[in-house]
């Protein structure tokens, strides 16, 4: 069960592997340029949130995007939880996304790999970790951590974007920035969009 209390949720910016669609794991890549731009961009809708604490996963990809927003925000210092990594895609990591990953979602096993279940939890914990930090805290995570969130019921969609959601559980909905703009997203049963509330700034709405 997710710990009750207001946090911000942010994937990590894009790497070379991201670009030439390979999944990554626990491999430790660094983000590219394009990454660098959108963890900058992010950063500026960011700071205008009152962060105390950032937490990251310990992979380069994360680690860099949290830093770069550290450094345009009020949060004092960057905490590391290995929790928070990415699933280890095991013999996959390297490669292309293919029928393999639904059955791991199913429950299917991965050769050398993360059982889907296992992840879900370590996942979910790193997150209950993170809460016990002074709050509003900012989770620097990977796609895996939008499967987390969607299994605890925060998450309506999948995105291969850096997202900014934030969730707020006095007010069950969440805002959801994206290269497109900003949304707001109600958490319910049948997540619903409710609204475009405004375009972010022209260079991180040319992220198409």
């Amino acid at each position: 069960m997710l710990t009750p209390a207001p946090f911000y949720f942010i994937r990590h910016g894009e790497t070379d592997w991201n670009k030439l669609k390979l999944m990554q794991g626990q491999t430790d890549t660094p983000l590219n340029a394009t990454g660098i731009f959108q963890a900058e961009a992010a950063a500026e809708i960011i700071s205008t949130r009152k962060i105390v604490t950032i937490c990251t996963s310990p992979l380069r990809r994360a680690r860099q995007t949290a830093e770069l927003i550290s450094a345009k925000s009020s949060a004092p210092s960057i905490v590391t939880v290995a929790g928070l990594m990415e699933a280890n895609f095991g013999s996959y990591e390297g490669h292309p996304s293919g029928p393999w990953r639904d059955e791991w979602l199913k429950g299917g096993e991965i050769p050398n790999g993360e059982d889907y279940e296992a992840f879900v939890e370590r996942s979910l914990q790193a997150i209950n970790e993170c809460l016990q930090h002074p709050g509003p805290v900012l989770i620097v995570s990977h796609g895996g951590g939008c499967f987390t969130l969607c299994a605890a019921g925060l998450w309506p969609m999948r995105t291969s974007k850096p997202a900014i959601a934030s969730y707020w559980p006095s007010r069950p909905h969440a805002k959801t920035a994206t290269p497109r703009g900003i949304s707001s997203v109600y958490f319910r049963q049948k997540p619903k969009i409710l609204e475009r509330l405004r375009q972010a700034k022209n260079s991180y709405n040319t992220l198409n």
